[in-house]
């Protein structure tokens, strides 16, 4: 399997911009390696342009400055039978745009069934915007094309498939980044267990940080241009995990990694600035006792907000799942669910949990991953 095979295995839960930005990343600077695939290489190289100056101005622009580039798209969806979605780049290509008006309509239809305790509100907002937004039919039609370039783009990873195994592709350096990462977590776990490496950063007796200051702070607060160490503290535990919760945790197989650190540390509030105040914490592991308190505001967030309009929705195994971990000052939880298709992974509630995607593969992962790249959590 090439690298460029094994990107676009992932297309089922990757989106089609990010499998393209890592495209991006690794494809070759020159058609001409790619052989028989030369010509979808280069399509994807003049691709990249004309998205760059759709991003910075509007496909109008980007359709002009890059004519040739757009028919090629145009045909491409042609080929897969878009039809609206063919005469609406068409419209914009011959600079007379004629949205179809779908999305206005949607954005009533929206205004129509709002909760009436909220339908004055949403009314104004959609007249105010629709104020600028509907203004003249090059805004109407790119508002409607950048709803629907995923499209375009899925079709263009239709044709980079027929080439991919010629295509002149290596991994990127984010890629590249991420899986140094993950083998340094790899690698940690087999040297120590997970509570070990907790236990070893209580034991520090100086504790720091590297930060690397704000653009903001370094523009407006004077804050220096390189990074800084700051003295931290590890604090925790003060009470000893309930006979009764070990019990309970010890009946559910997918929590025996969190069980065997939080049966010698239940709860600990870790890099934090100030010794006295445990929510100037970095990172907060809550102690056994507050996991009731923690899930029932996960599960009010979660109806209130990601499935609000239709909160029986909501994952069964959501109520079950074990949010032993926030980072004060945010409304999530890290949690890890014991039932369903998640179990034993770890998932960060509010961003998580309604795509059913989780964040780390395990509860050790996490905590190897705080303990060696505090920053990637």
């Amino acid at each position: 399997m090439t690298p460029l095979t094994e990107l676009l295995v992932q297309r089922d839960t990757v989106s089609a911009s990010e499998l393209l930005a890592q495209l991006q990343e690794g494809l070759a600077h020159s058609a001409a390696q790619s052989g028989a695939g030369a010509a979808t290489h280069q399509l994807l190289l003049d691709y990249f342009k004309l998205n760059a100056k759709v991003g910075a101005s509007s496909f109008a622009q980007g359709f002009q400055r890059y004519p040739h580039t757009a028919q090629a798209l145009l045909e491409l969806c042609q080929a897969q039978g878009l039809t609206e979605l063919c005469v609406l780049m068409q419209s914009v290509m011959e600079a007379k745009p004629s949205p179809s008006g779908a999305f206005k309509a949607s954005l009533q239809a929206q205004a129509n069934d709002a909760n009436p305790a909220h339908a004055k509100g949403v009314a104004a907002f959609i007249q105010g915007f629709s104020s600028v937004a509907f203004a003249d039919p090059g805004n109407e039609a790119d508002i409607e094309l950048s709803l629907a370039w995923s499209a375009v783009e899925d079709c263009l990873l239709d044709q980079v498939a027929i080439h991919a195994d010629v295509i002149a592709f290596d991994w990127g350096p984010t890629v590249r980044a991420q899986r140094q990462r993950e083998q340094t977590v790899r690698n940690g776990l087999a040297d120590r267990t997970a509570l070990q490496m907790l236990q070893a950063l209580l034991e520090d007796a100086a504790p720091q940080v590297v930060a690397q200051p704000s653009d903001y702070d370094m523009d407006h607060a004077g804050a220096p241009r390189v990074p800084v160490s700051i003295a931290v503290h590890h604090i925790g535990p003060h009470q000893a995990l309930p006979a009764a919760q070990a019990a309970d945790l010890a009946r559910q197989p997918a929590a025996a990694q969190l069980l065997a650190v939080y049966r010698a540390l239940n709860g600990a509030a870790l890099f934090c600035t100030d010794a006295q105040d445990l929510w100037s914490a970095g990172f907060v592991f809550l102690p056994a006792q507050q996991w009731d308190t923690a899930s029932a505001e996960v599960v009010d967030w979660l109806s209130s907000v990601d499935f609000q309009d239709d909160p029986d929705a909501l994952p069964d195994w959501v109520r079950s799942a074990i949010p032993f971990g926030k980072i004060p000052g945010d409304a999530s939880y890290w949690i890890v669910p014991v039932e369903g298709p998640c179990a034993g992974t770890v998932m960060l509630s509010n961003d998580d949990v309604s795509v059913e995607e989780p964040r780390y593969p395990s509860f050790d992962h996490f905590v190897a991953t705080l303990c060696l790249q505090p920053e990637q959590v």
